[in-house]
């Protein structure tokens, strides 16, 4: 339930211009309608199932509406996972489209959203931004944060027929669902341990707890077992790949690890082309994935298999900024 007074911004003084009202969505069509603004502004679609499926490892969240003159003129959201809560850094997003800008709309969605994660014990924030909007990293940057990497959405189409990828076997590696060989799971954890520092968004942070980390690979918060893949040579993990719920027929590549001498043999491939046949049997419609900015090889991999990239995002993290006008803590 939420109280009245946590639906409406708190008063502050933005510049003279729009003068939007910031409220909760609370309901599905609310909902609806933070999607629009956002996928307005954004490459790929979000629906309110792939919201669902993006948030099912959720353990705290906020989507607000920006309204003006009756419309919508902004959009935020807000959420983390275990994870995120052991780093205590959240990711946020504002979406003003470009023709309300420059009246305090972002400010306030930010300021709003910045409060709620501040009161849950976050002291960090995380965003995406498209490397074509400068004036909104240069805004970011101004507020405290600083670029910190960044990557492209990729996603491969499976609505087409099936190629033959010709793909050999690697000698020595068998693939196998995760869901078959759960005593693998802390060879899984200690790979991921192993790769961490490689990736450099997730390289600030320390390794998430075991726990934290297996809850993230629950199937009830949306994990595959029977699209997930382990790349076993003897009784060692050499690879792994995380398969997500992505909604709407879509599944989400989580993580793609490979120990680092076993690379070069062609595990990636084989698993990425396992992934890609299982998902076809199963249905599914997209594959999409994440490739961070310093990764050429995978992306060239990724490019050879057929997925195709959205504009590159830069990345920005830094402590969750004062509200405008609050100097911040030296």
């Amino acid at each position: 339930m939420i109280d009245a007074d946590e639906t409406r911004l708190t008063t502050r003084i933005y510049p003279v211009g729009m003068r939007p009202t910031i409220r909760t969505a609370t309901t599905e069509a609310d909902l609806e309608r933070v999607l629009a603004v956002r996928n307005s502004m954004e490459a790929d679609q979000l629906t309110l199932a792939g919201l669902r499926a993006e948030r099912a490892g959720s353990e705290a969240e906020l989507d607000l509406l920006a309204e003006a003159d009756g419309k919508d003129v902004g959009a935020g959201s807000v959420a983390w996972g275990l994870i995120a809560a052991e780093h205590r850094n959240a990711y946020i997003f504002a979406w003003v489209p470009p023709e309300y800008r420059h009246q305090g709309i972002g400010t306030s969605l930010l300021d709003r959203l910045i409060a709620f994660a501040r009161e849950r014990g976050m002291v960090e924030m995380s965003t995406l931004v498209y490397d074509h909007e400068t004036d909104t990293i240069a805004y970011l940057e101004r507020r405290g944060l600083q670029r910190d990497g960044g990557g492209q959405l990729g996603k491969l189409e499976l609505s087409g027929p099936e190629m033959d990828r010709a793909v050999a076997p690697v000698d020595g590696i068998d693939l196998v669902p995760a869901g078959d060989r759960a005593d693998l799971e802390r060879q899984h954890y200690d790979l991921h341990a192993a790769v961490r520092h490689e990736v450099p968004t997730l390289a600030h942070d320390p390794m998430p707890s075991f726990e934290a980390w297996r809850d993230v690979g629950a199937p009830e918060k949306g994990y595959l077992t029977d699209l997930s893949i382990y790349a076993v040579e003897g009784e060692r993990l050499v690879g792994a790949i995380d398969i997500f719920d992505g909604g709407d027929g879509a599944v989400f590549i989580g993580m793609m690890a490979v120990q680092p001498d076993a690379r070069r043999r062609g595990v990636a491939r084989l698993m990425k082309v396992e992934v890609e046949r299982r998902a076809r049997a199963a249905g599914k419609t997209r594959i999409d994935t994440f490739n961070d900015g310093t990764n050429a090889r995978i992306r060239g991999l990724n490019e050879s298999l057929g997925y195709v990239y959205n504009p590159p995002y830069v990345s920005l993290r830094g402590p969750l900024p004062a509200p405008r006008g609050v100097a911040a803590k030296p």
